[in-house]
């Protein structure tokens, strides 16, 4: 089963290309993990970015995460975005 990381960003319109500069750098690093089936980001039309990741495993996921917080981990989302980043993680069924 695949294991999906989901990260929903409300971006203040003045930080908006700096949100999506992280995102695209998050999916830059997590296509150099092992486990990655697919990962990128969806302009939704209310303002949301969303980013996805697609594991193999969730244990892939995990073993992806220092890398990818060594990337992004001090962006500072809390000045960037107008609400706490929402997050979802799981399996796809």
């Amino acid at each position: 089963m695949t294991f999906a990381v989901v990260s929903v960003h409300s971006p203040k319109p003045e930080h908006r290309q700096a949100v999506l500069d992280s995102m695209q750098r998050y999916s830059r690093v997590a296509r150099d993990q092992a486990g990655l089936e697919w990962t990128g980001v969806v302009d939704d039309a209310s303002g949301r970015l969303v980013g996805i990741a697609l594991w193999d495993s969730e244990r892939s996921a995990a073993a992806a995460r220092p890398a990818l917080m060594a990337e992004i981990g001090e962006d500072p989302f809390a000045t960037w975005d107008e609400r706490p980043i929402d997050g979802l993680r799981g399996l796809i069924l």
